[in-house]
């Protein structure tokens, strides 16, 4: 995993890999904002992610709408990060341990 200084530089070099769409958490589900679909949690997966200045960077990919896009999800001392997100990021974990 490459170590960015800033969420600038996550994001230009997410977007130059394809991940040019924008997604918002909404409770376990993610908002496709140029589309304004709802991707439920069954629908998406994480591919890549970084921790950068307080905030973390996720490349998400919902196969099912070909699509690839960003999360930004900045982490604050009175807010965790969404149950659905911890869920996710074990599922890479366990797929890059196989």
């Amino acid at each position: 995993m490459k170590i960015y200084s800033n969420r600038a530089d996550v994001i230009t070099d997410l977007h130059r890999q394809g991940f040019t769409d924008d997604f918002h958490l909404i409770g376990n589900d993610l908002q496709w904002v140029q589309e304004n679909i709802i991707i439920r949690m069954g629908e998406f997966t994480i591919a890549e992610y970084y921790k950068v200045e307080g905030s973390m960077v996720f490349g998400i990919v919902a196969i099912h709408y070909n699509i690839k896009g960003i999360l930004l999800k900045r982490l604050e001392s009175s807010n965790k990060i969404a149950p659905v997100l911890i869920k996710k990021l074990n599922e890479l974990l366990e797929n890059f341990s196989k």
